[in-house]
């Protein structure tokens, strides 16, 4: 993806989650999109962008 990355939530350390998709952040999400998850302190990232590794991405495909 071109766009600038936005949070989508926190998954604490060790567990499962299921992240409900805001309508903000649905009409955010566009084919050719990516989802990436990075690394990040406890309580997620102070500036809101990634700034711990990734750690896992993968292409959004409409289905």
């Amino acid at each position: 993806g071109k766009a600038p990355p936005f949070s989508m939530g926190v998954i604490p350390a060790g567990a499962t989650a299921h992240i409900i998709v805001s309508p903000a952040a649905h009409q955010k999400l566009a084919q050719g999109a990516v989802l990436a998850v990075s690394l990040e302190p406890s309580g997620g990232s102070p500036t809101g962008q990634p700034t711990g590794p990734v750690v896992a991405a993968g292409d959004l495909k409409s289905i």
